[in-house]
């Protein structure tokens, strides 16, 4: 058996259903097999017959339970190489809940086609049904449809074959020696090919149903515009990311990075156009926090333009106001000291300009340290509103700094 040790994916957390399925499995498989070493009473091949899948003798439940017991080292050490490859992918996809289920409902599937077939077409076969093959199988067609440009790693070849070609190679195999096995009236020696190839297109159908090819063309198209933003491309990364926004219309972070595209290109228009749209839709959605990091980095990029008249697009001053708050309140103090300048600069008349002068003035002195700039402010304060309210807290930022 051909055993793959990496593929692309890189895991950015840990883990953890997979390592639970692996840790679930290495456990009652050791059990097995050290009590036929050890030829204790309950011996392991009747822990193999109790709840594995025997076709003769089948029980529902065993469709659960034939998953995590194993008839030997060799047996466990195959399944664990590809759950772990293609179970940690998967894993990242789709959520630890749905991929435990997935799991489970792929094992499920490929043990009652295996059992299935067994029962009506061979029905000299009589060994116990176990082993995580096929809902390792169902892992590796949910795989190939999420990372379809994915290359794999298997030990003792010297390429990296690409995991649709490898998809296509085992089912092929599968369904010839299935197809043997089957019409020469033979057992399979302890293979399950029909449970493989269950597992296998249960996976893919899943994967469709669950639109990871989507999910997979939306990634790449995002991996590639980065890439290219890093090499300096900007105009690559500006079509890759369009053609993302033109299959999902509301990705904020395709917008965002849209913006910053098209400012490194130095289209102050385009780039604002995009970065309002990031912002609204973020607004309009209830993520303000996603909202006020999209203004915060328009500002960074020394975009002031707050309004496109030709797309109808604009924030008040009450908007900007609470977007400079939030990254406040988030600590990206630099970027919010700027957006709450613009708002007491640009919108001198409107109610929250007196407030966002006093933060611009508590930012300068307590957060980012800047005193000369601090003074100047708190001279406009002083001139701007002299009966204010905030008198007395300005008066105590003032003697922190002088102090």
């Amino acid at each position: 058996m051909l055993l793959p040790y990496a593929s692309d994916f890189v895991p950015k957390h840990r883990p953890y259903v997979t390592l639970m399925l692996m840790l679930i499995m290495c456990v009652l498989s050791l059990l097995v097999t050290e009590n036929s070493r050890l030829h204790l009473a309950w011996a392991g091949s009747q822990l193999l017959y109790q709840y594995g899948i025997t076709p003769n003798k089948f029980q529902p439940i065993t469709l659960l339970t034939y998953t995590f017991f194993h008839d030997g080292y060799g047996h466990l050490l195959g399944n664990c190489f590809y759950l772990w490859v293609f179970g940690t992918g998967v894993e990242a996809a789709v959520g630890r809940l749905r991929y435990a289920i997935l799991f489970l409902l792929g094992s499920m599937v490929g043990g009652l086609l295996q059992w299935l077939v067994c029962t009506t077409m061979l029905n000299n076969e009589s060994n116990a049904i176990v082993g995580a093959s096929a809902g390792c199988a169902t892992l590796v067609g949910l795989f190939a449809v999420r990372y379809y440009r994915s290359r794999l790693n298997f030990v003792g070849i010297p390429f990296r074959p690409h995991v649709v070609a490898v998809v296509g190679l085992f089912l092929a195999w599968e369904i010839g020696n299935a197809l043997y096995f089957l019409l020469n009236g033979a057992t399979a020696n302890g293979i399950a090919n029909w449970a493989h190839i269950g597992g296998v297109v249960f996976g893919l159908g899943v994967a469709y149903l669950l639109k990871l090819d989507t999910q997979g063309r939306s990634a790449y198209l995002a991996g590639d515009a980065e890439r290219a933003m890093s090499a300096s491309q900007p105009g690559t990364a500006i079509k890759r990311w369009e053609l993302l926004l033109s299959r999902e219309p509301n990705n904020t972070l395709a917008m965002k990075e849209l913006a910053k595209a098209w400012s490194l290109l130095g289209d102050t228009e385009q780039a604002s156009l995009w970065f309002l749209q990031a912002i609204q839709v973020n607004l309009q959605q209830g993520r303000r926090e996603q909202a006020a990091l999209a203004c915060g980095e328009m500002f960074a990029s020394g975009i002031r333009e707050t309004e496109h008249k030709g797309k109808n697009l604009f924030l008040s001053a009450q908007q900007l106001f609470t977007l400079g708050s939030t990254l406040e309140d988030i600590e990206q103090f630099e970027q919010a000291a700027e957006v709450l300048r613009y708002v007491m600069t640009q919108f001198p008349n409107v109610p929250e300009a007196e407030p966002a002068l006093v933060k611009v003035i508590q930012l300068y002195i307590e957060r980012l340290n800047r005193h000369d700039e601090a003074r100047v402010f708190l001279h406009l304060f002083h001139q701007r509103y002299p009966h204010s309210q905030w008198s007395g807290l300005v008066d105590v930022f003032r003697k922190k700094m002088d102090s």
